[in-house]
């Protein structure tokens, strides 16, 4: 009976019912008809994380090179995992370990997501708001905006769309910070960490956020040293949980010549965003016109110009001004595009700073609402609307979107994965180039008899005794055991696997040895779960004081 009562006093079961009921809705229909639609993007991502699942099913820790699930268009042992963090694919991973069907694995994997992402934002709003249909109307804007389902379900963005649930931890620990919370280095540190183990340009993204916090508040003058302190705090939890995934990028990235993914400055185009607006589409491939949604949009503007009608100094006005901004700073009316090769060309399509948009809107909607006298019914229906365009949306994307497309079923997965055209990111430049694979030599077309997840073997026939090249890269400090005839061997290359074959037929085995850097695997997941476990210790014992002042 205790613990029942201890579950009752906990546990809001409205709270559940609505989490898991919204998060299922944005779950079910992009699996409709028993098939998931998805893009090169997607593939890849599923080529990554079914490397992995399939060498936790070996019982073997995963490595940082890729030999399974390689894109035609790439090669046998190209550094995917070093280079594009993996750890919180978990998310996805862990389900294909659980269920034989891989859709279902797959669908429960997005299910998982979504639910993360309403808690994460849910923790958020209800830091700004005690008022249940509020916190609900900030969650709805943030779920289940347009930008949000075109990175989940239209770009099949899976890292992306997981850096996209850990952004509001960001803006939680820095409000917590601005307002002397305990608990608030360590909810930034925590989602720093998450999101250098998830996506490289949202974790950017999340500096841009700490570094526009220190400069507003030095602006108006209320920064303190405790601020800074605390954020330095932060940034020893994030890198610190992120050491794995940092330890893995700067190994390969110092020592090695790579092709990096492109550099470009995609600024959202007005009227083709008004068009794709207007016909409620959320195409990936036209990056210049994604958007928020018609609905979100609308009321965007329609906030916009209350704030500029609204004499008061309220804080929504901030957020929602913020929002407005960043919008138009989006937009290529900027003569930007010279910049290509800065920094500025990271990140590629600037629609991506949508996500950043849809929380400040999220955010200061809610404040506006906590002080402003709105009719019941009237916000329910404005939350209906939204939740029906952004899935309608979807639905239209599931059925007929087919650019660039497949039709993901469970006959056809793993075979999708091992026959996908995708992306030749992160293989060994030829020379000094940084966009063109060593692949780009003549290489021979011998058969791969054997493909594990840190090996694969090659049988051919030659007419004489040459040297050959075979379609397999190799990167400075990492480890190599090669076999030629069963005879161990060396790489007349350092970047793309170059042997001597005898005339007749030959066996080549090259095995990744060691790749793994077990020790920072372990003590990165381990500091994750120290700090989150301390973490709840903090909010137990904050609670706990609460109930003392409250009592006395």
């Amino acid at each position: 009976m205790d613990f029942y009562r201890f579950l009752k006093n906990k546990i809001n079961y409205i709270d559940v019912i609505l989490v898991f009921g919204l998060a299922i809705i944005s779950t079910i229909i992009p699996f409709l008809s028993h098939f998931y639609n998805i893009s090169p993007d997607g593939i890849y991502h599923l080529a990554r994380f079914q490397s992995i699942a399939d060498s936790l099913k070996n019982n073997e820790l995963p490595s940082t090179l890729n030999f399974k699930y390689i894109s035609q268009n790439s090669a046998a042992g190209v550094a995917i995992n070093s280079l594009y963090p993996w750890l919180t694919g978990l998310i996805f991973i862990i389900p294909n370990l659980l269920f034989q069907n891989p859709m279902w694995g797959l669908a429960a994997g997005f299910l998982i997501l979504n639910i993360i992402t309403i808690l994460t934002i849910k923790s958020l709003i209800s830091y700004v708001s005690s008022n249940r249909l509020f916190i609900y109307t900030g969650i709805i804007i943030y779920q289940f905006n347009n930008y949000h389902f075109i990175d989940m379900y239209s770009r099949s963005a899976i890292g992306e769309a997981i850096a996209y649930a850990f952004l509001p931890l960001v803006v939680l620990g820095l409000l917590q910070v601005n307002d002397y919370r305990k608990s608030g280095f360590l909810i930034l540190g925590l989602s720093m960490g998450l999101l250098i183990n998830t996506h490289i340009i949202s974790f950017i993204f999340g500096i841009i956020m700490i570094l526009f916090n220190i400069l507003y508040r030095y602006a108006t003058k209320k920064i303190k040293l405790h601020d800074l302190i605390e954020i330095c705090k932060a940034g020893i939890v994030g890198l610190t949980i992120g050491l794995y995934s940092i330890y893995n990028l700067f190994s390969v990235y110092l020592s090695n010549k790579i092709v990096e993914p492109f550099k470009a400055i995609n600024m959202v185009d007005m009227n083709t965003m008004l068009t794709t607006l207007l016909n409620n589409d959320i195409s990936s491939e036209n990056s210049i016109g994604w958007n928020l949604g018609f609905p979100v949009t609308i009321l965007l503007i329609s906030l916009l110009i209350i704030a500029y009608k609204n004499n008061n100094n309220s804080d929504w006005k901030k957020w929602i001004i913020g929002a407005g901004v960043s919008y138009l700073l989006i937009f290529n009316w900027w003569p930007i595009q010279k910049l290509v090769n800065t920094p500025l060309g990271i990140i590629q399509f600037y629609g991506r700073f949508l996500v950043v948009i849809s929380l400040l809107v999220s955010v200061g909607y809610v404040l506006f609402l906590n002080h402003s006298q709105i009719n019941r019914k009237k916000l329910i229906l404005l939350n209906i609307i939204i939740m029906v365009f952004s899935l309608s949306a979807v639905y239209q994307n599931h059925y007929n979107y087919w650019t660039y497309r497949r039709s993901l079923t469970s006959s056809n997965y793993y075979s999708t994965l091992e026959n996908g055209y995708t992306f030749n990111d992160y293989l060994p430049t030829k020379k000094s180039e940084k966009n063109i694979s060593v692949l780009k030599t003549n290489i021979t077309s011998p058969i791969r008899k054997v493909q594990t997840n840190n090996s694969i073997t090659f049988k051919f026939d030659t007419k004489k005794n040459q040297i050959i090249s075979l379609p397999v890269v190799m990167y400075a400090g990492k480890k190599y055991d090669i076999w030629v005839n069963n005879h161990k061997s060396q790489s007349f290359s350092s970047s793309l696997l170059k042997i001597k074959a005898k005339k007749g037929s030959n066996t080549v085995k090259i095995v990744s040895v060691e790749n793994n850097n077990k020790l920072l695997l372990f003590f990165s997941i381990s500091s994750f779960i120290a700090f989150s476990m301390y973490l709840a210790f903090v909010n137990h014992q904050i609670s706990f004081d609460d109930k003392i002042k409250t009592s006395k």
